[in-house]
């Protein structure tokens, strides 16, 4: 499976607010469900897994989270990118007792397990580089931010 085109603009929320956590999964869940991508178990999993694994992400350049299920609850792959106005809390995934707020969720969706793995190695080694996070956090047109994602993955 190649990663090339796992960013697409129409799953992209830019200058989303959301009260909490719950709720941005409900509706990021919702939505994904809608366009096909997961099963009606995708939201449920999600918060169970975030409870036990978490999914934030603290680099010298950024606070992301990467929320992420079970493959059996993703129909088709996705990235799906939420840039917040304000920061939701997320714990960090290398240290349950540690939280920050994060302006930047990246929803991933694989459908192999070895897969998702080399995913979510490849994203945090691109968080890694302040260019991609720049990307992340500056770019406001989302027709250039699918194809400039696309290209670093």
């Amino acid at each position: 499976m190649t990663h090339e085109k796992l960013f697409d603009k129409e799953l992209m929320m830019l200058d989303a607010n959301f009260e909490n956590q719950r709720i941005l999964f409900k509706e990021v869940s919702k939505d994904l469900l809608k366009k096909g991508f997961v099963t009606e178990t995708y939201a449920d999993a999600l918060n169970l897994r975030e409870k036990e694994f978490p999914t934030g992400l603290e680099t010298a350049h950024c606070k992301i989270a990467i929320p992420h299920t079970d493959v059996k609850h993703v129909k088709k792959p996705f990235i799906y990118l939420v840039k917040l106005d304000e920061e939701i809390v997320f714990n960090n995934m290398g240290d349950m007792s540690q939280s920050f707020g994060v302006k930047a969720v990246l929803f991933l969706g694989i459908k192999e397990p070895a897969e998702q793995i080399k995913l979510l190695s490849k994203l945090m080694e691109n968080f890694i580089e302040k260019s991609f996070s720049d990307l992340i956090f500056e770019e406001k047109n989302k027709n250039e931010l699918e194809i400039k994602l696309n290209n670093f993955i």
